[in-house]
């Protein structure tokens, strides 16, 4: 059987069918719903869930299991068919354009409380860029016309994902423009540690946060090769606006750098 076919059993949440895939895709394993129950969970703060009925969360829970899935395992790929809805629940996904030579552009890293493949879930057409799990990750997953039929009955569902659309809308025009208005590989970077800032610790003195990147991966995300981002980070740290400590970034200034990178 092909990863297709397994995929499409992966699809069906009845507990029999979850074992099936749990023997033939070790790399999906069926999660205790428990871990729907953490009122704590980072998950329940994205767009989606926001402002909906106890109903409609019990509802979604009731078609929906979580399952865990091993560090790069593809969720889905660029031109594949959606027939279902993924929701994250814990870890983050890689999105990414691949072409046929191997090339690949990071488009951004989804975190818990996002939906992956909402555009395709929703118009049914190919996805249109493919999803990896960058760390071990719990995901759930529902039938797409079960997921169709859910945003029909439960208007405010149908409003948040909209807005989650919107979201992704304004996310790729500032990718966009970071890769094809910045020429300087400096600045670009520059412009894209300013974006993790906010994932970050920040103090009065300085922005410091985790990049587990390599300079390849770094320079999926900018349209540059490994050894352009090697000499660009060599740069702002002659500069004085970033520092390095192993796999700790630190800003001293954002207001600095963001003025570096073109930014207000």
């Amino acid at each position: 059987m092909n990863d297709q076919s397994l995929w499409n059993e992966f699809h069906d949440v009845d507990g029999e069918n979850a074992q099936t895939v749990s023997r033939r895709w070790p790399k999906m394993s069926l999660k205790s719903r428990a871990a729907w129950d953490d009122a704590d969970a980072n998950w329940r703060e994205g767009e989606f869930f926001k402002s909906l009925s106890l109903a409609a969360i019990s509802e979604f829970e009731s078609h929906a299991a979580p399952h865990c899935c091993q560090r790069n395992t593809v969720l889905f790929t660029e031109n594949e068919e959606p027939s279902s809805f993924l929701f994250l629940l814990e870890g983050r996904v890689k999105l990414s354009l691949n072409s046929k030579t191997g090339g690949r552009f990071i488009i951004r890293f989804a975190r818990p409380g996002e939906p992956l493949g909402l555009a395709s879930a929703v118009s049914g057409l190919p996805y249109e860029m493919t999803a990896e799990a960058q760390f071990f990750c719990t995901i759930t997953s529902l039938p797409r016309q079960s997921f169709l039929n859910f945003l029909t009955r439960y208007p405010s569902a149908c409003l948040n994902a909209a807005r989650e659309l919107s979201l992704d809308h304004r996310r790729s025009c500032e990718h966009l423009h970071r890769l094809a208005l910045i020429s300087s590989a400096p600045r670009k970077l520059a412009r894209l540690m300013i974006e993790w800032c906010a994932d970050g610790e920040s103090n009065r003195s300085d922005t410091r946060f985790h990049c587990s990147l390599t300079h390849q991966e770094i320079g999926e995300h900018i349209g540059a090769s490994r050894e352009t981002v090697t000499r660009a980070l060599s740069d702002l740290k002659d500069q004085g606006l970033i520092e390095q400590h192993g796999a700790i970034l630190v800003v001293p200034n954002r207001r600095i750098l963001a003025t570096f990178a073109g930014i207000g």
